[in-house]
């Protein structure tokens, strides 16, 4: 049962007046285009369809589907003569355009949409042989870690309602797949695939970046993944495994229904969130935490015999993410769940109609990769929320949120990118609340003071919480470039809330070093390998904030710094820097060696915290003294901690305590330590 808030966000309304580029054709007819490029952009209730023009062609056809591989009509009753045309219906279906030649019609460009060439529409009509290997052809080019992981592609399918009974939803690097019903008994899917061929011998700890949504899957599923994943709003029909035979490093479920057993496997920590199932099995790994689980669980314990399980009743308050819903009737909605407190078991079922709120796309500005901040600015300005289809988007200012309840919504791991000279952020949430910021990867530049910036004013009573979902910060890993932020993302704003987050300072591939480094190559080549620096992951200083699935990696200061008061988080996971030059690179602001993951300031009286895992991964043999601080106050709960060595006997380095000089230390010689609580008052 869910108690729904009374508070919920009213719709903004849609201002009158329209983006600059709606008044006709605008800057549109003069954008020259060339080859067989073909663009279409949404704008107002209208989509402007273009194309290159045709040598020798005596006009154009244009073509129109529901779906990427459907059933094309044409719209036009004679030759278009120029090389555009104006959708003021069924503007978020796919087209094509030919040029008509003597010898017949010839395609310019492929199938296109709204939701850009890189999102694969699918319809149960629709040639599943053509669909299925358009599937396997994105899977192949971003399946392997050597070639796929830090690749520039992105990709979004979305399944509209029906049966797909022989489709294999494979899913690579930044990749999602969303059936587009109201319930996932809308959208069914033979299976759901994620190799376990990533790294050699099935190694899971690099599948990144990949998740689906909204969909009952028929067969067993192998989702062996690590961070920056999610399932959601998924039914499975049979059992469940979260790893192969390798190790793996995971994972977020939340809103799922499993009819047969899920199986963790080798993960070694995992956040289950309002999930139903007949049985979780296993519980001897280090750290896995469930919040409002229904079901077979293993009991809350915490020792070495009794496994490492951190059970809640319920989850104290939530919002689901938001999702693209397709009515059948030529028109997409996006359903934005309500906010509910003290909530069990999934949110959708087969009758109980689920709370929320529909948001017709037409409210919404879809965004190109041709966008910049200016634009998207104006149209949040102008009333619109916003859509990002699977992309680029290079940000030369922040992106600010100043309107409440906005929706920001990416599909595929749209990606913002902090343009070169924006020291600023990426996204900044002014003081306003109901907002609502999902399903992003967020890139860091060359330096910016912050990368997601939630309220402006310290403390800024947001009466409505803003819920960020599956929010993904990077920062270096993509080429060897020096890239920096203070701290990666601020909560100033009182009652945030926060499901699914992974907060990267990158520790392989390009640009990882601890700072940047010049020197003579082999060949007598000045070379420069950049570094990351990155201070903090996640600074909260708003009171209320609430956390789950906080995942904070290989930050130089505190990961985690929190100010604020009455904080929570639901299972966390973090590890150390691997790259730190020496023991004097690497102190606390109070002296102390290292700087603790998680940090509870001094002057905080209330504080919560369930199922927090810290991991020793630095070769370096240095010493942090203690993995967390708190204060030990009667308001400060601490419940299930545990730090482990992952390095164990290839280094040296050692962490001396669990939480401030309490619970022993790991090394050499000691793999893991467990509390169970702090402080014992």
């Amino acid at each position: 049962m869910a108690a729904v808030l009374a508070i919920w966000f009213l719709l903004p309304l849609v201002a009158a007046c329209t983006p600059k580029t709606d008044e006709g054709w605008g800057n549109y007819s003069a954008e020259q285009l060339s080859g067989d490029e073909v663009r279409y952009d949404v704008r107002g209730g209208k989509g402007y369809l273009r194309w290159a023009a045709y040598e020798g062609a005596s006009g154009y056809n244009v073509y129109r589907a529901e779906s990427t591989f459907g059933n094309y009509g044409k719209v036009n009753n004679s030759a278009v003569t120029q090389n555009r045309y104006l959708a003021e219906h069924f503007i978020y279906w796919c087209y094509k355009v030919t040029a008509i030649t003597e010898d017949g019609e010839v395609p310019i460009g492929g199938p296109i949409s709204a939701f850009s060439q890189n999102a694969l529409i699918i319809s149960p009509a629709d040639d599943m042989e053509a669909v299925q290997a358009r599937i396997n052809e994105e899977h192949a080019a971003l399946e392997k870690g050597s070639s796929g992981q830090f690749s520039d592609k992105r990709f979004a399918m979305l399944l509209m309602p029906g049966n797909y009974p022989k489709l294999d939803i494979k899913l690579g690097y930044y990749t999602t797949a969303s059936g587009v019903g109201q319930s996932p008994l809308n959208v069914s899917v033979g299976s759901l695939y994620v190799s376990t061929k990533v790294l050699y011998n099935a190694n899971a700890t690099c599948t990144f970046w990949r998740g689906a949504e909204n969909m009952t899957v028929e067969k067993d599923t192998v989702w062996a993944v690590s961070q920056a994943t999610s399932l959601r709003r998924i039914k499975f029909n049979g059992n469940l495994a979260l790893s192969s035979s390798g190790w793996s490093s995971g994972g977020f479920i939340a809103n799922c229904r499993i009819e047969g057993t899920v199986d963790p496997g080798t993960q070694q920590q995992w956040f289950s969130r309002n999930a139903v199932w007949q049985k979780w099995d296993g519980s001897g790994s280090h750290n896995y935490v469930f919040s409002g689980c229904v079901g077979d669980t293993p009991p809350s314990a915490w020792t070495e015999e009794s496994g490492r399980s951190t059970v809640l009743e319920n989850t104290e308050i939530i919002a689901e993410k938001p999702f693209l819903v397709y009515d059948g009737m030529q028109d997409y909605n996006v359903f934005v769940p309500a906010l509910q407190a003290n909530t069990s078991g999934i949110s959708w079922g087969q009758t109980a109609e689920e709370e929320g709120t529909y948001i017709p796309l037409n409210a919404f500005y879809v965004a190109n990769e041709r966008d910049t901040s200016q634009t998207l600015n104006a149209a949040v300005a102008e009333g619109y929320h916003l859509l990002f289809p699977p992309g680029h988007y290079l940000l030369e200012k922040p992106l600010e949120i100043n309107r409440a309840n906005t929706v920001v919504l990416g599909l595929g791991y749209a990606t913002l990118e902090i343009a070169q000279g924006n020291t600023d952020c990426a996204v900044k949430i002014g003081d306003v609340g109901g907002v609502r910021l999902a399903d992003l990867l967020i890139e860091g530049g060359a330096y910016s003071k912050n990368m997601v910036v939630v309220g402006t004013t310290k403390g800024y009573a947001a009466q409505i919480p803003n819920v960020l979902s599956n929010i993904y910060l990077r920062i270096g890993g993509v080429k060897n470039a020096h890239t920096q932020t203070d701290a990666a993302m601020v909560i100033n704003a009182n009652n945030a809330i926060g499901d699914n987050f992974w907060i990267w300072r990158a520790d392989h591939s390009y640009g990882i070093a601890w700072d940047d480094v010049t020197y003579t190559n082999e060949k007598g080549e000045e070379v420069t390998d950049y570094g990351n620096p990155v201070e903090n992951g996640l600074v909260v200083e708003g009171d209320n904030v609430t956390c789950y699935a906080l995942m904070v990696e290989h930050c130089r200061g505190y990961q985690t710094y929190w100010k604020g008061e009455n904080g929570l988080t639901v299972m966390y996971q973090s590890e150390t820097p691997y790259n730190v030059p020496s023991q004097s690179d690497w102190m606390s602001l109070d002296g102390k060696n290292g700087c603790a993951s998680y940090k509870v300031a001094e002057n905080v009286n209330t504080h919560r915290a369930y199922g927090i895992g810290i991991y020793l991964v630095n070769y370096s043999g240095v010493n942090l003294a203690s993995a967390i601080e708190a204060p030990q106050k009667s308001g400060i709960q601490m419940i299930h901690l545990v730090i482990c060595d992952f390095t164990q006997s290839s280094s040296s380095s050692t962490i001396s305590n669990v939480i401030n000089n309490y619970g022993g230390g790991v090394g050499p010689n000691s793999f893991r330590r467990l509390v169970q609580k702090y402080p014992n008052l």
